[in-house]
């Protein structure tokens, strides 16, 4: 069985496969480079701006990392 995929289609299946590819990557780079906190520092965060539930009533917009 032969396959015969044009010039043009192919371009476009490894460009999106590089694409997908690339980014998994970011993704991956952006979480890795979120610093972390010790102990202490969670709770300053804490005590400057509570606890997650606090903010239960509020509406959050959503942002990609």
């Amino acid at each position: 069985m032969e396959l015969v995929v044009e010039e043009k289609q192919l371009h476009v299946i490894i460009k999106q496969a590089v694409d997908e590819a690339f980014k998994e990557n970011i993704t991956r780079l952006k979480v890795a480079m979120i610093p972390t906190v010790d102990d202490e520092e969670m709770d300053e965060i804490r005590d400057l701006f509570g606890n997650p539930g606090d903010y239960e009533s509020q509406e959050f917009s959503k942002i990609d990392i």
